[in-house]
């Protein structure tokens, strides 16, 4: 099953074109293609309006198929360009994942706000990293990325200043990308760590730098007041305001003013200091209670980085503060004290039905770009349909879709094991299982079989190590951000199978190979495996596993 080539009748043939090209297919205009795409746009309620969310739309879409590739028909009908686009990628998708049937396809999506933001610490994403993620993001029905590095000097440390004219033109490209892929862009800056709120001359130069900005065309923005100290800190602002959310109410209600003398399709979003919680806090109570109830604020759960997210805890967000929380979620992020830790499980934990109690999800990634896709991959399926999101199912595509098929069951076998987050306090559930039924067969069952068993899985996890260190990887870029972890994988693999050769031959001096392999394997704190292959290994030096 497959066609090379499009023709297509209709409205926005040049986002078909566009398409056709971002996604490696040849555009033929109005006749001549293999498949032929009929596109218009409706104004019907059931292409503008999703009744879950109650909430007016255009990014509703419906495809109707008629033949099988290499010659067939579809008719799209679409609410608005995104609608478009949306529907063009799910030809994409049945195309490539072998589903391809007549029919009719009716969808949309349940979140309104899902996208990502380029907002950890540490080494910002290059402009090609950018740049393709922006086409990533678009690919998977997301429709938001939010600018915000935190080492990016000109956006927190030196947010004063002005772009230089190279930063400024890669800030507009980025913005000139991600609006042809219809993205919101949104520019964050974060005047918190100095910013004299009592200041006429640094409120100036604050909307002197945003001016900068909206000068390229952005008319989306966001003000962080993250990870500052909690309490005033210059005198100047102690003598006028009581605490430091009387600052902030002032602040954000006067910039928000200020811009919206700009373009009253202006969005800001805040970033309060206190962004994690009950959401029933002071602080965070008084500033949702006194600002203007068109800006939306950001809010991480219950914690920094949530283990899971519930309606409940947006229910008193949104009574305390006046409005749905939109969140920031600090995953697959691993800077700060996670920077040992790689990130590529799926997204889990949310609430199914958290659509209905929130403005949105904008997912925080790693400094690891290509390694951030196999998250975010999960969070875009989650966040299209949350009601009939699987997080196995996602993450195997995701997998898939990331890695390249050739390399889909090597990278399985080494990412089951790099699972730990906040999401997945454990890890390792197939290497889990595999010990489990070892120990029953060992002390219960078949002692030979469950050995020879064991033994088959190493090997196979052994295998797919050598395999991903091999220059043979179809993603280069993810192979060079993975090497650490791989490689910390691989030593693994080689000790459970020292282990292997000491339960076999039951030897001292094997034994002694596993005591000598192990204090090398916990040198390097690489987290692999979690504490799983660890129990194990405590369970052999203990000579747990001593034929008597």
């Amino acid at each position: 099953m497959t066609f090379h080539s499009i023709s297509s009748q209709g409205e926005n043939s040049s986002v078909i074109r566009s398409w056709c090209e971002s996604n490696g297919y040849s555009y033929l205009g109005e006749k001549g293609g293999e498949l032929q795409i009929a596109a218009s746009q409706s104004t019907e309620a059931r292409f503008t309006y999703i009744k879950e969310i109650c909430s007016i739309s255009d990014e509703i879409y419906e495809l109707a198929i008629e033949g099988e590739p290499p010659h067939c028909e579809v008719k799209i009908t679409y609410s608005g360009e995104r609608g478009l686009r949306y529907a063009l990628n799910a030809i994409g998708q049945l195309k490539k994942r072998g589903e391809w049937r007549e029919g009719v396809k009716y969808d949309y999506p349940l979140f309104s706000i899902r996208g990502i933001i380029e907002g950890f610490y540490g080494q910002p994403w290059n402009q090609e990293q950018r740049l393709n993620m922006l086409r990533f993001i678009a690919s998977n029905n997301m429709n938001t990325y939010i600018y915000g590095p935190k080492d990016d000097v000109y956006h927190r440390e030196r947010w004063q200043e002005l772009y230089d004219e190279e930063s400024y033109s890669r800030l507009s490209e980025v913005f000139s990308e991600a609006t042809a892929l219809g993205l919101d862009f949104y520019y964050s800056i974060a005047p918190g760590l100095s910013m004299r709120y009592s200041s006429e001359e640094q409120f100036e130069a604050l909307i002197r730098k945003v001016g900068q900005i909206y000068e390229l065309g952005v008319k989306h923005f966001c003000l962080l007041l993250d990870d500052i100290p909690g309490e005033l800190q210059h005198q100047e602002d102690i003598r006028i305001y009581r605490d430091l959310s009387e600052a902030h109410i002032q602040l954000v209600n006067r910039f928000y003013t200020e811009i919206m003398k700009w373009d009253a399709g202006i969005r800001l979003i805040v970033c309060p200091t206190q962004y994690c919680g009950i959401g029933n806090e002071r602080y965070i109570s008084k500033l949702g209670s006194s600002i203007h109830p068109s800006i939306d604020l950001f809010w991480t759960g219950r914690n920094i980085c949530s283990q899971e997210i519930t309606l409940s805890e947006a229910s008193v967000f949104t009574q305390h503060t006046h409005r749905k929380p939109l969140y920031w979620d600090n995953y697959p992020v691993n800077d700060v004290e996670m920077t040992d830790e790689m990130h590529i499980g799926p997204y889990r934990l949310r609430d199914r039905h958290l659509y209905r109690f929130s403005r949105g999800i904008i997912a925080n990634g790693m400094e690891y770009a290509e390694s951030s896709k196999i998250a975010y991959a999960t969070i875009a399926s989650y966040l299209w349909n949350p009601e009939q999101y699987d997080p196995e199912v996602s993450w195997r595509e995701a997998l898939e879709e990331v890695v390249g098929r050739s390399d889909f069951e090597h990278m399985l076998q080494f990412a089951d094991n790099v699972r730990y987050s906040c999401l997945y306090p454990t890890d390792s559930p197939m290497l889990a299982a595999e010990l489990t039924r070892f120990n029953f067969a060992y002390f219960y069952g078949d002692r030979k079989q469950g050995i020879d068993e064991l033994e088959q899985f190493v090997t196979k996890m052994s295998n797919s190590a050598a395999a991903l260190l091999s220059n043979s990887m179809e993603n280069r870029e993810l192979q060079k951000e993975l090497q650490r972890w791989v490689l910390k994988f691989s030593v693994g693999c080689a000790l459970l199978q020292d282990c292997m050769d000491y339960i076999r031959s039951q030897d001292a001096d094997d034994l002694l190979r596993v005591h000598s392999n192990y204090d090398l394997y916990r040198s390097d704190v690489t987290y692999v495996f979690a504490d799983v292959l660890v129990s194990f290994l405590n369970k052999v030096l203990e000579q747990h596993f001593t034929i008597k």
